[in-house]
């Protein structure tokens, strides 16, 4: 019997060791900056036809060429989050209050929202653009999948007060971005006037979920259930607590959602539960033929109107 219990302790230790060696393993293609998690190829479920994607890389095309002009217009801020130094890019229009916080999205970093800026800069707002921790830029060892990014912004925040004690700000953020920013949206941070999160995830959970069927083919069980406890002990966070869905229900301030109807990485399925959650006012924008965090080259000017029409009605700056 008691040779029994001991084989059967060892079996037990043998899987833990090799459960907690896949969640290692896991943590750190996800997690890891260096990883090279980036490049995703699956066979897509939707894709717009060959002429959208010619219209899509020819607006891409024309909207660097503005934000580009924009970049060159920018100064470099930093600031320390966590131990972290987090550096990122501002523009200042001094006869302004408004501003707008410009997040990225994952393995991305603020270059990628240049042309967003540009497009609230010629409305007159202040811009910042963060390297999210871990991009760029800026210090981090571990992704914070929007969950640790949403303190950094709040950080930010403080940062934006220290210039304007008068500001108003916009919280726009992108794919991860958009995560982050609703994230953030549960704790009702004072300045801020309102969200626009563009094809952001339900959960941290969710979208590995996804993500491990569409590359591996493997179910949650086991891969995160291990995962989530290793990244609890390393990076600070699980993946079932990173919940754009718990905060959302909280936010008190208005909210656009953006998403792209043919986007294969984040499911249009889950900005409409996003939606449905919410109880603030809000909006809901779907870029029929868009792809993941293509909504606003698809039409850039359709994306514009809406967003500058929803924060004009909502959230009277």
């Amino acid at each position: 019997m008691k040779k029994k219990i001991r084989i059967l302790c060892a079996v037990i230790l043998l899987v833990l060791a090799a459960g907690f060696g896949i969640g290692q393993y896991f943590v750190n293609y996800a997690l890891s900056p260096a990883s090279d998690s980036a490049d995703r190829k699956v066979t897509e479920t939707v894709s717009a036809s060959d002429s959208t994607k010619e219209m899509i890389a020819q607006n891409k095309a024309a909207e660097k060429i503005k934000g580009d002009a924009f970049e060159a217009q920018t100064k470099s801020a930093e600031i320390t989050s966590d131990k972290l130094q987090l550096k990122a890019k501002y523009k200042r229009n001094p006869d302004s209050h408004l501003w707008v916080l410009l997040v990225h999205g994952y393995k991305s970093d603020n270059s990628a929202l240049m042309s967003y800026g540009a497009a609230y800069d010629e409305k007159g707002y202040n811009t910042l653009l963060p390297d999210n921790r871990a991009h760029g830029e800026s210090e981090g060892k571990y992704i914070g999948m929007g969950w640790l990014d949403k303190e950094d912004l709040k950080q930010w925040i403080s940062w934006i007060t220290e210039q304007d004690s008068q500001a108003e700000i916009v919280v726009h953020g992108v794919s991860m971005g958009g995560a982050a920013t609703m994230m953030l949206s549960g704790e009702n941070p004072d300045h801020v006037i309102g969200y626009v999160e563009d094809c952001g995830y339900t959960s941290v959970w969710d979208i590995f979920a996804s993500e491990l069927k569409k590359r591996f083919s493997l179910p949650p069980f086991p891969v995160l259930y291990f995962s989530t406890a290793v990244a609890k002990a390393e990076a600070g966070y699980s993946f079932g607590e990173a919940s754009s869905m718990d905060e959302v229900k909280k936010c008190q301030k208005p909210m656009l959602f953006i998403h792209g109807g043919k986007d294969d990485f984040v499911p249009a399925s889950m900005v409409y539960a996003l939606f449905d959650q919410a109880e603030c006012r809000k909006d809901l924008y779907i870029a029929e033929g868009a792809g993941h965090a293509e909504s606003k080259d698809y039409d850039p000017s359709a994306y514009w109107n809406k967003v500058f029409t929803f924060i004009d009605i909502n959230m009277n700056p």
